[in-house]
């Protein structure tokens, strides 16, 4: 005998155990019968192999989980014995596939269901369990039209469906039930029994057709295509102990749609974490972590189940006491932590999310950011996994402002800051950070932004910084370039305002090509300012422009003479001294105002203001007392008195530091010769302690804000005098600084009062 033959005698003769072989997966259609006691009914059964084809030569061994509820024959035929239910089995092998078969008792002889008393044309059912009528509507009437729903039919190979027929009127109300039978036109591709159940068998179109027996007809296509299925819950699927869940197998490939869970089989991995039904109702039995795997279609797929810890009570931020303002397009933070009885978290436990009205507010889950739309008042809720565990804030969605770290501002060369951006509410409050925020600089050759809202200055000259915020919403700040030390000098002929670089002192730049002299600068606290005393006008007068020598507008109009400009804490005033009222007294005057108010009234020299940081205080040196003094007082004026109280020694040129600590210039005589000092006191305690030598003759100063750099106007000789710049210690007395530097002159060129941007 040749090997083919051989091969032939043996197909021959194990048909069925080489098929049994090759299926892959067996289905029973339909998947649930309802018979009554004594009726029958036929289930089909279809073996395919892994590629999804119809094996149609296999034969199947029938059996029944419980033949006192329901028997099966050989050929799939069901007869109902009992009441209950009853799996029935179709096995091919190590493959089987079933139907759930429920049987109900019979009526009593000569019953009447209430159907049939609606319906008294309506025949019986024949025998076999086949029912014409089956899923149709109660309704009254002749039909005019035979409906299939659904109207089309996707099916993935070896699925199966059941369609129903509809008898319609010609306004499409539901006509009296009407029998039908039914036909596949393509039974290669799908079958379908007179119940209305498809099978597909092949990938493809088919189609089915109703006809009624009035000669009505309807037809509806059946696309079989493979495709994958998939888990409709996102794993891992978090629960409770005794929580309840029911999952849901879709095929994202034809819209998501839902299997039939009579379709599917499931089974857990650890039933003691987590109990599964064959239809996918899951129950969590205790802590801890399983997988759920579910088969059918030629398909297995799985979810992970993370069944948690009892949650007593959830952790929240904000607190949902009081109303969260929002602004449009803004976005708020909300995190909730659900926590055991012992207070740990229970990090598994999920949290549901609602917002009230999602036309004003969207949530993201995955973040804790809720965004405003559109104004109005809503509600987010958290919900946990228990009774009671609800949490709820009241949103206010607002059309809120941009709002930046500052409005105007004033940079050395190189320097950095830090632009931040917030959203305000109609006041102009603070709500909270902005978000999705971009910068730009419409000069970035002075000075340039970056995608954090960081400002670079980088090179002189004023720019402007715009923030724009979603929504449209935006806001600007004014940067101004300047050097970060201005002092006058007569180099140009008579006393203007130049600046230098502490890097570059040898480098001075003007600011500004006053008319007369000008002199006695001062910073705005932000940098964006500076004041000045200029003669233009015929007499020493307070000026102010931007720190880059524009936008030049004089303050003061007296016929006295103004001096000694300093800003208040929040550049909105300027602190000077002026001798309109016959003694030098000091004044303040806002800087878009034109009315001087008068803070000293005594008949003395009063001079050389000095703004403390917090705007509180002003320091000054008075006469008063017989010797000059260095004098405190309130931004008011109120509560003068005298700090240094001296008669062998005069105090002069009050400076406030950073750190609200006071630095002024000590003057006394040493064996008839003028000694001078910069001394620093700390206004808590009093004390003081040397921040220079007195080896030079220092007629005026200023130092650096914090404190680390000293400008000192130092009397070379008669009538002569220089900035030497000196950097500052920590050891008192200068030690550990360096050794002061002469700013470089040229011929008889004079330098005086000079100052450092903040």
């Amino acid at each position: 005998m040749t090997a083919r033959a051989f091969v032939i005698w043996i197909t021959l003769l194990l048909p069925g155990r080489l098929c049994a072989q090759n299926v892959s997966e067996v289905q029973v259609a339909p998947p649930t019968v309802t018979v009554k006691v004594g009726e029958r009914s036929g289930l089909l059964a279809t073996a395919f192999d892994r590629a999804g084809n119809v094996i149609p030569t296999v034969r199947f061994i029938w059996s029944s989980n419980n033949v006192s509820v329901a028997r099966v024959d050989n050929d799939g035929t069901v007869t109902g014995v009992g009441g209950g239910v009853a799996i029935v089995e179709a096995r091919v092998g190590a493959r089987k596939g079933q139907a759930a078969i429920q049987v109900i008792g019979a009526p009593a002889a000569g019953g009447q269901t209430n159907a049939q008393a609606q319906s008294p044309a309506r025949p019986a059912e024949p025998p076999g369990g086949v029912d014409p009528f089956a899923g149709q509507p109660p309704g009254t009437g002749p039909a005019a039209v035979l409906r299939i729903e659904p109207p089309t039919v996707y099916l993935l190979p070896s699925e199966n469906t059941r369609v129903v027929p509809r008898a319609l009127k010609d306004d499409g109300s539901p006509a009296a039930p009407v029998a039908v039978t039914w036909k596949s036109l393509r039974p290669d591709i799908a079958s379908v029994d007179q119940n209305g159940v498809i099978v597909a068998l092949a990938a493809g179109q088919g189609t089915v057709q109703v006809t009624s027996s009035t000669g009505l007809t309807a037809t509806a296509p059946v696309v079989v295509q493979p495709s994958d299925i998939a888990i409709q819950e996102p794993s891992p699927v978090a629960l409770g102990p005794n929580a309840v869940d029911t999952l849901h197998v879709i095929v994202p490939g034809q819209g998501g749609r839902v299997v039939s869970p009579l379709t599917m089989q499931w089974s857990s991995a650890d039933p003691n974490v987590a109990r599964v039904s064959l239809t996918g109702v899951v129950t969590a039995v205790a802590p801890g972590k399983t997988t759920l795997s579910v088969s059918g279609l030629l398909q297995t797929k799985g979810v992970d189940i993370v069944v948690h810890r009892t949650v007593d009570l959830l952790s929240v931020i904000p607190t949902a006491k009081a109303e969260v303002p929002l602004p449009i397009q803004g976005t708020a933070k909300f995190q909730v932590q659900a926590l055991a009885a012992d207070r740990t978290l229970v990090p598994e436990a999920p949290i549901q999310w609602t917002v009230g009205d999602s036309w004003l507010a969207g949530f993201d889950a995955a973040t804790g950011l809720l965004t405003g739309k559109r104004a109005g008042k809503t509600t987010l809720t958290a919900k946990g996994p228990g009774p009671g565990l609800v949490v709820t804030w009241q949103i206010r969605v607002i059309a809120a402002g941009l709002k930046l770290s500052a409005t105007r501002l004033g940079l050395p060369l190189n320097r950095r800051y830090g632009l931040r951006a917030s959203f305000a509410d109609e006041t102009g409050a603070v709500i909270g950070p902005a978000t999705g925020v971009t910068f730009a600089s419409d000069n970035p050759q002075v000075a340039s932004v970056g995608e954090d809202g960081t400002v670079t200055a980088a090179g002189y000259g004023h720019a402007r910084i715009t923030a724009s915020a979603p929504g449209g919403k935006r806001a600007a700040v004014a940067v101004f370039v300047q050097g970060e030390i201005v002092l006058a000098s007569s180099r140009s002929g008579r006393l203007q305002l130049y600046s230098a670089e502490r890097s570059n002192l040898a480098q001075l730049r003007k600011v500004l090509d006053d008319s007369s002299t000008a002199t006695d600068p001062a910073y705005s606290p932000d940098g964006s300012r500076i004041a000045f005393v200029s003669t233009r006008d015929g007499q020493p007068e307070i000026y102010v422009m931007d720190a880059d020598g524009t936008d030049v507008a004089r303050l003061t109009n007296s016929p006295g003479v103004d001096g000694d400009p300093s800003f208040t804490a929040d550049g909105q005033a300027v602190v000077f001294h002026s001798n309109r009222t016959g003694h030098r007294q000091i004044f303040v005057q806002a800087i878009t105002g034109s009315d001087a108010i008068q803070l000293t009234q005594e008949p003395a020299d009063n001079s050389q203001p000095s703004v403390s940081p917090d705007g509180e205080s002003i320091a000054f040196v008075s006469s008063r007392d017989g010797s000059d003094d260095v004098w405190l007082m309130s931004r008011d004026g109120s509560n003068q008195h005298n700090l240094t109280k001296s008669q062998q020694l005069k105090e002069r040129s009050p400076h406030f530091l950073r750190d609200g600590s006071l630095a002024f210039l000590l003057e006394g005589k040493d064996g008839g010769r003028t000694v001078t000092q910069v001394v620093k006191m700390d206004l808590a305690t009093g004390r003081m302690a040397p921040v220079t030598g007195t080896d030079l003759v220092i007629g005026d100063f200023a130092v650096s804000p914090a404190g680390d750099l000293l400008a000192l106007v130092v009397n070379v000789q008669k009538n002569v005098s220089r900035v030497y710049i000196q950097p500052v210690g920590t050891g008192g007395g200068g030690a550990g600084g360096g050794a002061p530097v002469a700013i470089p002159t040229t011929g008889a060129e004079q330098m005086v009062s000079a100052t450092f941007m903040p």
